[in-house]
Order: structure tokens, then sequence, then C-alpha cells
């Protein structure tokens, strides 16, 4: 089986932790959490991620700092919102930690067909 890398973009090192704890569960992801850092984008170009969660915060950290990399789906959580935008063209309202595991799977399905 294949696994998918996914990385965890954060500015806060607890959301890096746990998001990243989160997703390690589950065996078919590989995860990689980087800090928010001047040579993020030489690290995402390099691992090609298929996949990108995106700490959301107050200072704008958002999508559009990520517009010139691979194209990857990008997950953007809040740590104090109950949202979870996907940019896959639609947004989940989040009611818990399995639904950011199921939107990764759910876009990553996607892009395999």
């Amino acid at each position: 089986m294949r696994r998918s890398r996914v990385v965890v973009l954060y500015v806060h090192p607890l959301f890096g932790q746990g998001i990243g704890q989160l997703l390690r569960l589950h065996k078919d992801l590989e995860v990689t959490c980087l800090p928010v850092s001047e040579d993020q984008h030489e690290a995402l170009r390099r691992l090609r991620p298929r996949a990108i969660v995106l700490e959301a915060t107050e200072d704008g950290l958002s999508r559009k700092t990520l517009q010139d990399l691979p194209p990857a789906m990008v997950i953007r959580v809040g740590l104090d919102e109950n949202t979870m935008d996907v940019y896959q063209r639609h947004q989940i309202v989040s009611a818990g930690p399995d639904n950011l595991v199921e939107a990764i799977h759910s876009g990553l399905r996607r892009k395999a067909s």
C-alpha cells in the first residue's frame, strides 16, 4: 500500500504535535510537521505532499501563502473556530477530529480518480 504524504504546517507547536499525532494513527498517511518559516516553501516543494493541513492564525496564514506550490489539497483548521476550510470548493463544519481525517481521506480519493 502506498502511503499519502500529508504536511501539517503550524505556528503553535501544540497544534503541530496534536494534529500530527492524530494523523499518524492512520497507517496510510505519511505525516510530516513543519513550523511556518522562511524556508517552508522549499521544504514543501521537496516533500510534494498530497494534502497540507494549515493552522489558521489571526495574522493571516492562509491558502494564499501556498499558491505557488505544486497542487495539493489544503485544509485550514483554526484553534478557536468550529470550522475547517477545505480547499476543494467546499467548506466542512467540524464537529470533532474525525472530520479532519475524513476530509483528508475524501480529498485523496477524489484526486486518485
